[in-house]
Order: structure tokens, then C-alpha cells, then sequence
């Protein structure tokens, strides 16, 4: 059964990737919405990652995206997941797998932890 934040976190991945739907961010994510990625912590406005997700899937567009396993306690979502993809610039097809976890507040995602590989298929 999933739950509330893992349906969240699921629209997330699904909106984002796969629909492209980046002007309905504001009702998924935090003001702000924290990133902790390899390259950084970043905090922005909705609007704000909805740019930066913009120029991501100008190159990338996800054709996929599977949940390898998800689980939750408390605000805390878990996730492995894979993202087939299509690099738009050369046409090549690519596999990024991801370990994330999201903390949820007020029924948004506030703080997010990623790490991704290309070419990893666990």
C-alpha cells in the first residue's frame, strides 16, 4: 500500500520526467524546496527549480521511470528508482538509476537527498 508522501514523491518523478509538466511544481514541492545534491545544497523557489529542471529536460527527456522500491517513516520517503531516458542531442537512449530521499512537510516535498549514476542496473 502506498502511502500519502509516496504518492507524492512518485507524481514528482512522473510529472517532472515523463509529462513535463514543470508549471505544476508549486503544488508538489516547498517554498523554498531543498536540493542536496553531489554538486551542492541549493534552495529555490518552485519557480526557481522549475528553470533549472527546464534546461535538464531541454537535453534529457525520461521515457520511463520505475520505482524500484520505495518506503517511508514518519516525513521521510526512501526511494530507488530508473530512469530511461533519450539524450535529445544525440539520440542515444540511457538508464540513469537514482537514491533519493525527500522530506515531506505540510503535504509538499521540503528537502530532497539525491545521488544518481548513469549505467547502473541493479
Amino acid at each position: 500500500m502506498t502511502t500519502d508522501n509516496e504518492a507524492l514523491v512518485i507524481r514528482l518523478w512522473e510529472r517532472i520526467w515523463i509529462s513535463g509538466e514543470l508549471d505544476e511544481l508549486d503544488q508538489v514541492v516547498c517554498d523554498p524546496y531543498v536540493r542536496h545534491t553531489r554538486d551542492g545544497t541549493v534552495s529555490a523557489s518552485p519557480a526557481e527549480y522549475a528553470r533549472h529542471l527546464s534546461n535538464v529536460v531541454r537535453t534529457i527527456r525520461g521515457t520511463d521511470v520505475a520505482i524500484d522500491h520505495i518506503a517511508s517513516v514518519d516525513d521521510m520517503v526512501y526511494a530507488r528508482l530508473h530512469l530511461d531516458a533519450v539524450n535529445l542531442d544525440t539520440g542515444n537512449t540511457l538508464r540513469l538509476t537514482w537514491l533519493t530521499q525527500f522530506r515531506i512537510a505540510d503535504g509538499k516535498i521540503a528537502e530532497a537527498w539525491t545521488m544518481h549514476q548513469s549505467g547502473l542496473d541493479w
